[in-house]
C-alpha cells in the first residue's frame, strides 16, 4: 500500500546544566523542593557518567516544545567544552506526574545509533469517516538507526485513504524511509469494521409467558376450590 510519509528531523537546543554535589535519595529528593532544581545524570560514549542539576521550568519548558526527540547542547558552568545528548530516559513522579530524574546520553553529531521515533496520523480515515468504522492504533514508535544529526524527531503518515479492512504495516514505510529498522510485517494502523448489534424480539415471548403464568394461577385456584358434597 502506498503511504504518504512526512519526517520531521531533530531540532537543536541548548540547556544550561550545574554541578550537583547532592548524592542520596534525600538530598537529592529535596532539590525541587528546596531549589527548584531536577538531577540528572549524563553518559555514554566511553566517559564517566556525570551528574548534574537543572532548573525545572527549564527543563520542563525545552521538553514540553518538542524537546523529547531534540539534540540538546549542554552547557555547565565551569566545563568549557560543550556536550550534544539525547534524552535518554525520563523518571516521572508516581502520584503527581511531574519530573523527578532525568538521563542523556552522549553523541557524536557523526555517530551512528539507534532510537525509538514516535509515529503520528494525520486525517481521518475513509473507513471511519464514511463506513462508521473504528480506528486501532497498534504501534507508536518505529526503530531507526542512522547518523545521530540525522536522526528524525517523528515520522508523520497519512491515514486518509484507508477504507474497512485497510492497515498500515512498518514495511508501507520502507520505501520512503529505508532507515527504519523495525520488522516489516508490524501492523501500524487498521480500521476495523462497525460492530453491528441485534436487538433480539421479545415483546411475543413476555405475552405469552405473562398469559403461562395466569393459565397456571386459574389452574392453581381450581385445584384448591372445594369439592361439591
Amino acid at each position: 500500500m502506498a503511504v504518504a510519509v512526512k519526517i520531521y528531523q531533530r531540532e537543536t537546543k541548548e540547556l544550561a546544566l550545574e554541578p550537583r554535589s547532592e548524592r542520596g535519595k534525600g538530598p537529592v529528593g529535596r532539590l525541587r523542593r528546596e531549589q527548584g532544581m531536577l538531577p540528572g545524570v549524563v553518559y555514554g560514549h566511553k566517559q564517566e557518567p556525570h551528574a548534574f542539576k537543572i532548573a525545572a521550568r527549564t527543563l520542563e519548558r525545552a521538553l514540553a516544545s518538542g524537546g523529547r526527540n531534540a539534540i540538546f547542547v549542554l552547557k555547565e558552568d565551569g566545563n568549557d567544552k560543550d556536550e550534544r545528548a539525547v534524552v535518554r530516559e525520563i523518571q516521572y513522579h508516581k502520584v503527581r506526574g511531574d519530573i523527578v530524574h532525568i538521563d542523556f546520553l552522549r553523541i557524536d553529531a557523526d555517530e551512528e545509533y539507534t532510537a525509538s521515533v514516535p509515529i503520528l496520523t494525520t486525517g481521518v480515515p475513509e473507513g471511519v469517516r464514511i463506513g462508521g468504522g473504528a480506528l486501532q492504533h497498534s504501534l507508536n514508535s518505529v526503530d531507526m538507526h542512522c547518523v545521530a544529526s540525522e536522526m528524525p524527531s517523528q515520522v508523520e503518515i497519512d491515514i486518509t485513504e484507508l477504507s474497512i479492512g485497510d492497515s498500515i504495516h512498518v514495511s508501507d514505510l520502507l520505501e520512503s524511509e529505508s532507515r527504519i529498522i523495525t520488522d516489516g510485517d508490524v501492523t501500524i494502523v487498521s480500521v476495523l469494521a462497525p460492530r453491528i448489534t441485534v436487538e433480539e424480539e421479545t415483546d411475543g415471548d413476555e405475552d405469552g409467558g405473562e398469559a403461562d403464568v395466569e393459565g397456571a394461577v386459574d389452574a392453581d385456584e381450581g385445584d384448591s376450590a372445594p369439592a361439591d358434597a
